[in-house]
């Protein structure tokens, strides 16, 4: 063990954890938000893609696949900014620790990006995998 000066306390002596744990809070809201801007820029990509790739005698956008996988994307990407500001107005107000908003915002948010931007992979087709 270590002994800390009582000068050197930052906060309350025994609250390491706790001070720790409400820190977690904030960088799982960060993360989170850091995931919803990927997840909103690969679906932007996408949808430019679908939009302007002519395939079949018109756009990958005309197919109803793509349609539904920019739909998800979008439904997705909306869940996940509302939690994310639920976290962000539940700190806001006052409230101790939200532990349970930012683990919900920062799931849900990553696994979206992941989801997203696989999906616009497959958009790209054989361009989504190159440099």
């Amino acid at each position: 063990t270590c002994r800390v000066p009582q000068s050197a306390l930052i906060g309350q002596a025994g609250s390491g954890f706790k001070y720790a744990m409400a820190t977690l809070d904030v960088f799982r809201s960060t993360v989170a938000a850091a995931a919803l801007g990927f997840a909103r820029r690969a679906m932007d990509e996408a949808r430019h893609r679908a939009n302007t790739r002519s395939l079949f005698g018109g756009t990958l956008a005309d197919l109803q696949i793509v349609q539904a996988q920019i739909a998800e994307m979008a439904l997705d990407i909306d869940a996940s900014a509302l939690l994310i500001y639920r976290a962000a107005w539940a700190k806001d107000g006052g409230a101790p620790r939200v532990t349970r908003e930012a683990a919900m915002a920062k799931l849900h948010a990553t696994e979206t990006a992941q989801a997203t931007i696989d999906k616009t992979v497959q958009i790209f087709g054989g361009l989504g995998v190159t440099v």
